[in-house]
């Protein structure tokens, strides 16, 4: 096992990139989308959406970076116990947990009004929508689009390049584990249902 030195080491590297990301969105093409016009917030996971048909529903879950959990719990203070925690083989004698948003822990971030009270913060996941990144075979970064996005077709190409671009620049960092978690969670549907997640909050 790793010693705990070697684990804040990476954690200050991730937090260093989050850094330079939020700097560097300061200076991005708008998105375009109309997110609350057209969509009420159908890829930020809450409760609600259970009973949604799945062709409603964008996106169930933000899978969070390497770090980004706690970088988030730092920036606004929330408690671990908010997040879907996932332990993933980061590097040999290195487990680390990957924080998750989902159905079954909503986001703690959005308002009753289906805001996002950390915008200038939220998760790269989050901003990334609707372009979802995958690595192919060959350790190649491909796109896919979520279908669901009812505002899809407003999406700025070039906001979607910068967002690729920086993506691209996180293929070195990323262990080929956190894209299989990554796609993994994009077809999960294990959600417990309301009453038994209530039973067991704060277990995980």
């Amino acid at each position: 096992m790793l010693s705990a030195d070697f684990i804040e080491t990476l954690k200050a590297e991730w937090f260093g990139r989050f850094d330079r990301i939020i700097d560097d969105r300061r200076t991005l093409p708008s998105s375009n989308l109309k997110c609350l016009d057209l969509c009420q917030a159908r890829c930020c996971p809450r409760v609600g959406m259970r009973s949604m048909p799945a062709g409603e529903i964008a996106s169930p879950v933000v899978v969070l970076l390497p770090f980004e959990m706690e970088y988030l719990m730092e920036k606004t203070g929330v408690s671990q116990t908010l997040f879907r925690r996932w332990p993933l083989a980061f590097a040999p004698g290195v487990t680390i947990h990957i924080g998750m948003l989902d159905l079954g822990k909503p986001c703690p971030f959005l308002t009753n009004t289906l805001q996002c009270s950390i915008h200038e913060h939220n998760p790269l996941d989050c901003r990334t929508y609707p372009l979802l990144p995958l690595v192919n075979g060959s350790g190649i970064l491909e796109w896919e689009l979520g279908e669901n996005c009812p505002s899809l077709m407003h999406l700025n190409p070039k906001f979607a390049r910068a967002i690729k671009d920086t993506w691209q620049e996180l293929i070195p960092c990323l262990p080929q584990a956190w894209w299989d978690l990554y796609a993994f969670a994009d077809h999960w549907t294990g959600w417990p249902p309301p009453e038994l997640e209530s039973a067991h909050a704060g277990r995980d």
